[in-house]
């Protein structure tokens, strides 16, 4: 070992001053570029045409590995013929730009990748792809890119430190990784890519290209102390906290991230939602401490579960008294050999605060094939419970065609005296026997007392489930069409709890249509067999629904000067019955300049016949009327400003109100009660300026105001909706946080 790291050291000393030539300013003027492997074999993947470049738009990555880090460069071509496409935009932010990408497996094992996007503008976009191809764009981290640009095209260059990821095997000289670029055409939305493959078919990490690269040891430590004052207008009382994030890596193979006192609230607001269902909204985490190296945690199941919800930590306190506060909070990612670990522990404040835990254990038993281990244990003291999940997972990849991922899991909770247990499994084979075809077969088993949501997020348990599901992709080759190329999917979903009922078969037939002119349209139809719907009366009986379908078409346009648009009519039975609550859905994004853009987004809907749960065996049957706007607008006065506009109504209205009861027997009956209107109201509005004063240090100045409210009245049209929603003030606050970085 010691012989090793001496022979690291003196290949860092050779080696870096050759390197430190290179400079991320876009140009791509030093030697070094000269020697860096070089792709040029890109081709269309979206739509999954596999053709050449179009319009002349030919492009080059490079890569080469430097003791900084692992530098990346595009050589775009950009006729004049194509227009350039480049909104100045916020970290993250959907976007209708030119844009190039780069994705990277660091452990090469096709189990995660990390992502990392620039716009011609200069914005960017990081996030983390797990699951084979399911993008998260949580994760922000500290990485360096450049634009420059001529009359013949543009240029983008990247520097993403050894530090951005844990890796496995650090030690040795050399690095086995997997590499993804792609570039998407702002004009027609068309992305070019190599290797030839696509996020939106079932095989994309493990289709990366497998590249050796030097490796180089890199140590880093951050700190980030940060202030916060904040005043609240409702309450008349002013709050101001001070806390501190560490973050140390001395070797790639270690890494600790901790926080004292932290600041956990969110500078992002959450989109509105109003839902009476039965099953939680799920909401994304967006706190810095918990999405930076977070991805060896992030073990999905079936039906958009997920094992550690971190959204649980900090969430609403047991004794219902507000959000709960963290005392601290630390994580621990590494490897031993090939065997890579990571360890999460949070601890709330107060008597009714919870402490939370989770371990992970990650290993390759051979090329293709790697076990998992996570464990997690939730204490909460003001419930007299504890929860603990274990979980066994395996992924298999045999060849270009095959993959298969399984889980094994159980739960254990005890609470007040008594004990329960769970268990579930699940198994996915994904099969890609060509280009065009794309088969998956899901099998889903969780036991009725499975449960793991003190940390996870689990949209129920209680299931087994059998989905079967086929892709096609018929690419048009003729220059003539107007059609580039369209997609046929099925889907079959068998379902049933551990009680014997049968719960509503799903056919779902969906079909895709991409223009040459970079607009698309979707169809899609469920058809829903009747079955038992045994969630909807939260534990009161079980109710029997008759078949039933829902549809959705959605167009989504290219932009056309400064504007885009999608547009979409969508049809769910949410009653009784079979009748539809139709909803259409206007969306405009207009970009007058390349530094200011907005969106205006309104659905309205409308129902005969709406079922709401109210208690018992209980159901009120109404007529209902929604309503649903969003505004948003981005302005950048300057390269490291931002003020950004966010407000968002969401309401709806229910009428001619009738009470049913439900029967042992599965059936609802009115009982011949009338039930009165009522409105459901709710508002938000945020205000945020952002100034990005260095690397991972800002300054937020955030305005927040809204409320929902519930009440019943027998008139009320759109605009007393609107007016009343004007004056909610459930909550009103002035946020300043200041975050800095050494």
């Amino acid at each position: 070992m010691v012989v090793r790291s001496a022979w690291l050291v003196l290949a860092l000393s050779v080696s870096a001053p050759a390197m430190a030539a290179i400079v991320v300013d876009g140009r791509l003027d030093e030697a070094e570029w000269a020697q860096a492997q070089r792709y040029d074999r890109f081709l269309v993947t979206e739509p999954f045409r596999l053709d050449p470049p179009p319009h002349g738009a030919t492009t080059v990555a490079k890569l080469v590995s430097t003791p900084q880090g692992i530098a990346v460069a595009f050589e775009a071509a950009q006729p004049s013929a194509l227009p350039r496409v480049k909104p100045r935009l916020q970290r993250d932010q959907p976007r209708a730009a030119d844009r190039v990408n780069v994705s990277i497996d660091f452990d090469g094992d096709a189990r995660n990748a990390y992502s990392f996007s620039v716009d011609l503008s200069g914005s960017i976009q990081d996030g983390v792809v797990d699951s084979e191809r399911l993008l998260s764009l949580d994760w922000d981290t500290d990485w360096t890119w450049a634009v420059d640009e001529d009359e013949q095209g543009w240029r983008a260059e990247l520097l993403i430190p050894w530090s951005v990821a844990p890796m496995r095997g650090s030690d040795s000289e050399r690095r086995k990784v997997r590499v993804y670029f792609s570039r998407t055409l702002g004009a027609s939305g068309e992305v070019l890519a190599y290797p030839a493959v696509s996020p939106e078919r079932g095989r994309f990490v493990s289709g990366f290209e497998e590249l050796e690269i030097a490796q180089y040891r890199a140590s880093l430590l951050r700190v980030w102390p940060y202030l916060t004052a904040r005043r609240d207008f409702v309450g008349q009382r002013s709050q101001y906290q001070a806390g501190l994030d560490l973050f140390w890596k001395p070797s790639p193979s270690f890494q600790l991230s901790a926080a004292l006192n932290p600041d956990f609230g969110q500078v992002e607001s959450d989109d509105l939602v109003i839902s009476f269902d039965a099953v939680e909204t799920f909401y994304s985490d967006k706190r810095p401490f918990f999405t930076e190296n977070q991805s060896a945690f992030n073990l999905t199941t079936p039906d958009a579960g997920r094992l550690i919800h971190t959204r649980r930590i900090g969430a609403a306190a047991d004794d219902g008294s507000g959000a709960a506060e963290i005392d601290a909070a630390v994580k621990l990612n590494g490897s031993l050999g090939r065997m890579g670990y990571g360890v999460l522990a949070a601890s709330e404040r107060g008597h009714a605060g919870r402490d939370f835990y989770a371990a992970r254990l990650q290993y390759p038993l051979r090329p293709g094939l790697n076990l998992g281990w996570l464990g997690t244990y939730a204490h909460r003291p003001y419930l007299d419970r504890e929860a603990q999940v274990q979980a066994l997972d395996m992924n298999w990849r045999r060849g270009d065609e095959l993959i298969l991922d399984a889980q094994v899991l159980t739960s254990a909770i005890a609470q007040a005296g008594s004990r329960r247990s769970g268990q579930g499994a699940w198994l996915r084979i994904n099969w890609v026997p060509s280009e065009r075809w794309d088969y998956e077969l899901e099998a889903t088993h969780f036991g009725r007392d499975f449960d793991f949501n003190d940390l996870g997020f689990q949209r129920r348990g209680n299931l087994n489930e059998l989905e079967l599901t086929a892709a096609y992709e018929h690419p048009i080759a003729a220059p003539e069409s107007r059609l580039a190329g369209t997609g046929w999917v099925g889907e079959l979903m068998l379902r049933s709890n551990d009680s014997g009922l049968r719960l509503p078969v799903w056919l779902r037939l969906g079909h895709r249509l991409d223009f040459r002119s970079g607009n698309r349209l979707y169809l899609e139809t469920n058809l829903i067999g009747a079955g038992w719907d045994d969630l909807i009366s939260r534990g009161h009986g079980p109710l029997r629904r008759r078949d039933r379908y829902d549809f959705e078409a959605t167009f989504t346009s290219r932009r056309y000067g400064a504007w885009a648009f999608e547009a979409a009519l969508l049809g769910v039975p949410v009653g009784l019955g079979s009748r539809q609550d139709w909803t259409t859905r206007w969306l405009a994004n207009w970009y007058p300049a390349d530094t200011f853009n907005a969106s205006l987004e309104f659905a309205p809907s409308a129902s005969g016949d709406w079922l709401v749960w109210e208690s018992g065996e209980l159901f009120g049957r109404y007529g209902r009327r929604g309503e649903s706007v969003a505004l948003g607008m981005n302005w950048f006065p300057a390269r490291k400003h931002e003020l950004r506009l966010k407000s968002e109504w969401v309401a709806i209205r229910a009428d001619a109100g009738r009470r049913y009861r439900l029967t042992p027997g599965g059936g609802l009956v009115a009982t011949g009660e009338t039930r009165p209107d009522f409105d459901v109201n709710s508002f938000g509005l945020q205000l945020r300026y952002r100034y990005e004063f260095g690397p991972q240090s800002e300054l937020f100045l955030a305005y927040s105001r809204g409320g929902f409210r519930r009440s019943q009245r027998e008139r009320g049209d759109t605009f007393d909706l609107l007016d009343d929603a004007l004056a909610l003030r459930d909550s009103d606050q002035l946020l300043a946080k200041l975050r800095y970085r050494f």
